[in-house]
């Protein structure tokens, strides 16, 4: 016992370490797998104007709103433009614009609990909600690309009217297998959810299990031409850009404070049940305990 309530002291010098671990600029982080070859690189330093023109230029879309120009909405900015390069080797973008033009992104703020939508906000537009994107932004950057993707191929659908292949393809795929994960109950929401997902791989609950394989084979093959944003279905997936995990300065510190929390509790619940009072709080000086 007295070396795991030695180790439990070390949790307020993990703690200090991992205080000064600088964790990843959010605007950086990626919030994407695998995907194409970068061909234009997400510069943090280039203004917000020149990152909207980019987009512009480099991918075909017409952007409204003062928000795309607005500092803080930087990293819902940086999140779009790294989806869209990581997309751009894909059929996808070409196949879109071949739909329905220069597709506008309106940056807006929808209301509600909605984060973004295709016609209804603006007509043949795709309206994302940058203030509650950059809510949600922190805790799962993914669910920017997967939202963003996710409108998007609502535009890419428009034709399914018209029963092209895909469309009567991911029908007879759709009757055999219904919903995917627990949004939408409509075979257009469920096509969105599919393209969404294969695309943002890392956004929290990905429904991609092995289970739900054959729709990820019919998006790799059917929507990317092959291009895989991440492994196959229930294999281990790195979230970092790099296929090597998070930062390692900061989850080494991070897991020095996992387990010396760890072992902390443990020895604080076998100090309880023998009735030891030798010891006392290992809190550091001045910190409240939280259980």
């Amino acid at each position: 016992m007295f070396a795991r309530v030695v180790r439990a002291v070390l949790v307020v010098a993990a703690a200090l370490t991992l205080a000064v671990v600088p964790a990843p600029s959010r605007a950086d982080e990626p919030a994407l797998a695998i995907g194409c070859a970068t061909t234009h690189p997400y510069e943090p330093a280039v203004s917000l104007t020149d990152l909207r023109a980019g987009i512009e230029t480099n991918w075909g879309f017409r952007l409204t709103g003062a928000y795309w120009t607005d500092e803080r909405y930087r990293p819902v900015v940086a999140v779009v433009w790294r989806t869209l390069d990581t997309i751009s080797c894909t059929p996808y973008l070409d196949t879109l614009h071949a739909k329905v033009g220069a597709l506008e992104l309106s940056a807006t703020s929808i209301g509600g609990w909605t984060a973004g939508d295709y016609g209804l906000t603006k007509a043949d537009a795709v309206s994302l909600d940058f203030p509650q994107l950059l809510t949600t932004f922190p805790d799962d950057p993914g669910h920017v690309a997967r939202l963003f993707v996710h409108e998007i191929t609502h535009a890419y659908t428009r034709d399914r009217s018209s029963n092209p292949p895909y469309w009567t393809d991911f029908l007879a795929l759709y009757s055999r297998h219904g919903r995917f994960g627990t949004y939408g109950g409509s075979a257009s929401e469920t096509f969105s959810e599919v393209v969404g997902y294969f695309v943002a791989r890392c956004a929290a609950g990905n429904p991609y299990v092995a289970s739900e394989a054959a729709y990820y084979e019919f998006v790799k093959n059917e929507v990317f031409a092959g291009t895989e944003f991440g492994p196959a279905p229930g294999q281990p997936l790195a979230c970092d850009g790099s296929g090597t995990g998070p930062p390692s300065g900061y989850e080494s510190a991070a897991a020095a404070v996992r387990a010396a929390v760890a072992d902390r509790k443990a020895a604080a619940a076998e100090i309880a049940a023998n009735g030891d009072v030798r010891y006392e709080s290992l809190s550091a000086p001045g910190a409240t305990a939280a259980g």
